[in-house]
Formats: structure tokens, sequence, C-alpha cells
């Protein structure tokens, strides 16, 4: 019996001391939560980083093209905010502040942060700023402005910022200490070395403990040259008017590129992306509205390094390289010299079944043509004959696809390891690829697989071979200075993996010529250069129509020289659907080519429909 009531005692002190254990927890989490939290917080020490300016990006004159400038910017300390106080804040910001939204405002103080940017402060005075600090919850810190000085001006090659995703966040880890990253371009490309450290705001509780200035980032001196960035933007935007003048289409013609790359130094002198877009417009935020409408119209893709597109008869300089270096010419031929009778198609016979006739551009031909001539006026039965040549001796051998290798060995299907971020490689068809596509791909190939159809394509740049401007451009500089490197925007960087290629002093020479005489008279880009007077015959270039599938337009390609005599500039155009090349991009480049060589500048005008 008095172990009974000793259990009873006992077990009714066990429940008075567990109710009392619940009331305190209550009273803590409930009644006295506001109290709980400013009592841990004023016990912990929090850190707020705010971003230091970036480093600056100049042009090759030192124009600067990107610019940040620390202005005062008004921020709100949460830890300060209360429900007797929250109402007072929110109306003072919609009254001193009537640009801020009533939405955007509310948010600011549901945001699960210490400290929040409300608004740049820049345009307001002394007077007024002193006020805003008088007020407990108020802060006002520098923040860095970033400024692009030329608008959509390069805005493909500089890039853009924004909030870090999930991916950037693993690229660019620190990006999360200050919600901010290069989005694309070089401000992507270069985020470590831009971005600087960032100032560290030390809060002991609700109160600001230290601040730890940080450094600005490391500023970049490009190889871009603005002036001639303004005029190439210009002349494409020129000759993209003039496509839709001439050339029906499903939609407007409103993409292309132009690439304008040194030869000596394989910089990259111009870069125009079109269509293009204001970086400014991403500081403060962009709606999501006009973001899809950048992304619908292809804005964000940066054409010269991402676009990849048959290349069409610009790619013959490969075959032109391979004859002259394995000495594989068209039947009965066996040097640049000799020549064929060009009718206008080419018929033969292959045993795997694939097609017989070949037609080309010219339905009458070109007579007698030369490995020269072939370049001049862009003869496809010339080239053919020597991809068919290659086929009936070389089929089924590790010799089948020196054609690709050629290929290769110019950077064609690799990227070019610019230092630009997403860059494309490109595609250079042969059997062992077809085979992987006939497994992953199916629809891209016939049953039968790599035949000797799909090599004649090849040669004159049409079928399944795609390429980027950039690597046209540097195939063409390659083969002109005999080395193959990566290009640089940046000055301090140097090319990487530079590579001597197998081209003589001759060659180069021979060259030259050829593409001089695609530019003067009986030239296929005469029509378009011969506005240049006298001038002309120090210029090449060679033109490309690229066929496209269904029912799009080609696509308007033009590699052209600044000087044949003294070879300092390789410049790639692309008009996108923009038809024949001889009649848009080579009088784009054309106009490229007169700002290069310091002469007047004549507008865009239609050459002639050669290919």
């Amino acid at each position: 019996m008095f172990f009974q009531q000793k259990f009873r005692i006992l077990s009714f002190l066990i429940v008075i001391s567990f109710i009392g254990l619940l009331i305190n927890i209550y009273n803590l989490q409930i009644l006295d939560r506001e109290n709980s939290i400013i009592s841990v917080n004023q016990q912990t020490l929090d850190i707020v980083y705010l971003p230091s300016p970036r480093g600056e990006i100049y042009d090759v004159n030192n124009i600067k093209l990107a610019s940040s400038s620390l202005q005062p910017h008004l921020f709100l300390n949460l830890r300060k905010i209360n429900d007797n106080n929250q109402d007072t804040y929110e109306q003072y910001l919609r009254y001193n502040f009537p640009n801020l939204e009533t939405k955007f405002i509310k948010e600011l103080f549901e945001k699960n942060e210490l400290l929040v940017k409300v608004i740049n402060i820049q345009e307001l005075d002394f007077d007024d700023r002193q006020s805003l600090s008088s007020l407990d919850a108020f802060e006002i810190f520098d923040f860095p402005i970033r400024l692009y000085e030329y608008e959509n001006i390069a805005s493909h090659v500089i890039g853009y910022l924004g909030e870090p995703s999930l991916e950037d966040a693993q690229t660019f880890p620190l990006s999360l200490n200050v919600n901010i990253v290069g989005k694309s371009g070089l401000e992507r490309y270069y985020e470590n070395d831009l971005s600087g450290e960032p100032t560290q705001i030390i809060f002991k509780g609700s109160e600001i403990e230290k601040i730890v200035e940080g450094s600005s980032g490391k500023d970049i001196k490009t190889s871009l040259n603005i002036n001639l960035q303004m005029i190439a933007t210009e002349s494409l935007l020129q000759g993209m008017d003039l496509a839709n003048d001439k050339f029906e289409s499903r939609e407007e013609i409103r993409k292309g590129a132009v690439v304008v790359i040194n030869i000596q130094t394989n910089e990259v002198v111009s870069m125009v992306s079109l269509p293009d877009y204001d970086p400014n417009n991403f500081m403060e935020g962009i709606s999501k509205r006009k973001f899809n409408e950048l992304n619908i119209a292809g804005a964000f893709n940066n054409y010269p390094i991402q676009g990849q597109y048959p290349p069409g008869s610009v790619f013959k300089v490969v075959a032109y390289w391979l004859a002259e270096g394995e000495n594989i010419y068209p039947e009965g031929l066996s040097s640049r010299n000799g020549r064929i009778d060009c009718k206008g198609s080419l018929s033969f016979g292959f045993n795997d079944g694939s097609k017989q006739v070949y037609n080309d551009w010219k339905e009458d031909g070109h007579g007698r043509v030369n490995l020269g001539s072939s370049i001049k006026e862009s003869c496809n039965v010339y080239f053919w004959d020597i991809a068919l040549k290659i086929w009936r001796e070389y089929e089924g051998t590790s010799a089948e696809s020196i054609l690709q290798e050629y290929a290769r060995n110019l950077g064609f299907g690799e990227t070019t390891n610019i230092d630009l971020p997403y860059e494309a490689s490109g595609v250079v068809p042969d059997r062992n690829l077809f085979e992987e596509w006939t497994v992953s791909q199916p629809e891209r190939v016939r049953p039968e697989g790599w035949l000797g159809g799909d090599l004649m394509n090849l040669i004159i740049g049409q079928g399944a071979i795609t390429a980027t401007p950039i690597q046209v451009a540097n195939a063409y500089r390659s083969l002109i200075s005999g080395k193959l490197s990566s290009p640089r925007i940046n000055v301090e960087q140097k090319s990487e993996n530079e590579k001597l290629l197998n081209v003589s002093e001759d060659f180069i020479n021979f060259l030259l010529q050829d593409l001089n005489s695609v530019t003067n008279e009986g030239g296929t880009a005469h029509a378009s250069f011969s506005v240049l007077g006298s001038e002309v015959e120090d210029v090449g270039g060679k033109t490309g129509t690229a066929q496209n599938s269904g029912d799009k337009n080609n696509t308007s390609w033009f590699v052209g020289i600044d000087s044949i005599s003294n070879p300092k500039y390789v410049i790639a155009t692309v008009v996108e659907e923009g038809g024949s090349g001889s009649a848009i991009a080579a009088p784009v480049t054309r106009r490229v080519i007169q700002s290069l060589r310091g002469l007047e500048l004549t507008p865009v005008k239609f050459g002639e429909i050669t290919e």
C-alpha cells in the first residue's frame, strides 16, 4: 500500500514536470518566439556578400566596352523588421519611391535573407540619403553597376550577367555568394578573373560587426576593334535587308555572322552575330516575356561559334589542298595545270547503286577547267571527279577517308577552342559516323550506310557535313599562314595547340592567286567586288552557296582575304537562308574589306547569282 501511494506521487510529479516543460516550449516557440530568435541572432555571426566591381573590358585600342561603377544603394536589414514597424517601412518606401511596385515592396519583407537590396539611390541628394540612414532598418552600401558602353554591338562576344542557375553554381560556386554570374561570352568564360573578391559584411545579430572590403576583378583587353565591329554589324544588316528584298522565304531573314581574324596572330578582330540583344537590359532583370521573345528569335545563339551549316563551296579549299598534297586530280590528270572538259554534269558508274549523274550549278558547264579555274568558277564537276577517283581507288580501306583527314587537319569537326563558351564542333561525316548514326540516329542515314555519293556531296561541302563560321575562317587562315591554332579574343591569352601544316610557300602563293581570281573578271564574286576599282586586283575570296533541307533557302557564304600581296585578315560571312553566296555574303564581306583597307565605304549591293 505504501509503495502504491509513493508510485502515484512520483507519477504525478513527472506529469507536472512534463506539463511545465511543454509550457516553456510553447512560450519559447510561440509566445516569445520573436524574443527567442533575437536572443539567438545576437549570439551568432553571419556574413552577407556584396559583389565588387567587375573587371572592365576594352577593345584593342583601349576603348572601354564594359565598365563597372560603384553607386549607392538602399538595403533593408530584415532582422530589424518586426510586426510593429513593418507597415511603417512599407509606407515609407511607397511614399518616397513611387516607382517601386507594391508587389515588389511586399516581397522584400518576405525574403528569407538578412539584407535585401531595395533601390539605387544615386540620384538622391545628400540630405535625402541622410534621412534614410536615420531609419534603423535601412542601410546604404555601394553596389557595382555594369554598363555595356555600346549596347548591342559585340553583345555575343562580351556576354551578359544574371542570377546563377544550378548549373552555374556548380561551375562557379562563389557566384552564389553575390547572386550574380556571367551567363555568356567573355563575362562567362573569364568569370573567375572578372568577378574579383566580394565585400563581406559581418553581422552579429542585427548589427554590423565588421566590413571586409573586397577587391575589383581583373580587366581584360580584347583584340576586338569596336569601330570595325560596328561596320561589320551594319554591313550584315544591309545584306539581310537585301536578301529579304530579293529572295522569298518562309520567315524574315535575320540570322547570320561575320568573323574577322588576324592571319598572323589568330586574334579575332571582329565577331558579329545577328540577331543580337542589349546586355544592359539584363542588369535589373528582364521580363519573362521579353526573354522568351529574344530566345525564340535566336538572339542568344552566338552564330559565329554555334551556327552549324553545310559550308558549300567554301569547303572546296580542303579538296584543293588534298589534290596538291596527295597528287590526286581528276582521272587522267597529274598536275594542277591539267584540264578537264566540264559540260555541266558528271556521269559515272558506282557498284553501290548510288546516284550516277551529278549536275553542276552551271547547266551549260564551265568548259576547260584546271584546279585554279575550278576555284575561280566554283566548278563542282572538277571536285566530283576527285571524289570519284578517291572512291574507286580506296573504297573500304583506311585511305577512303583521306578527304576527312585533310578536313580535320584544318580543324573541321572539332571546336577551335576559342576563349568563348558553348562552342559547337560541327560534323565531318565518314563511314564510322554513319554506322554510329544507324544505331543512335537512324533517321539521319540510309540503311545502306556510307556510300560513294556521300563522298561526292562532302567534297563540295554538302550532305551531312556542318561547320561553324569560326571553323571556316580558321581553316583559311591556317592554309595561308601554314599553322593551325586556336583563335583568341583576350590579347593576354596565347593561342593553344599550334600545329604546323604541310604547306609550302608555292602552295600558299598559288592559293592566294586563285582566291584573287574569284573576285576578278570571270570569277563568281566579280560583280560584288567590281566597285573596288583597281583595288580589286589585290583582294580575294571564295563564294559558297549551301543547300538546306526541306523548303529552306540556301545559306549564303563568302570567305574573303583583305590583301593578296600582304594578307592580314580573313573574313568569313554567313547569311542563314540568304540565298546565293556571290549575291549576298560576298558584297557584305566586300564592305568589311573596304574598312580594313581604309577605303570609302559603299552600300551592300546585290551581286549576281553564280552558284
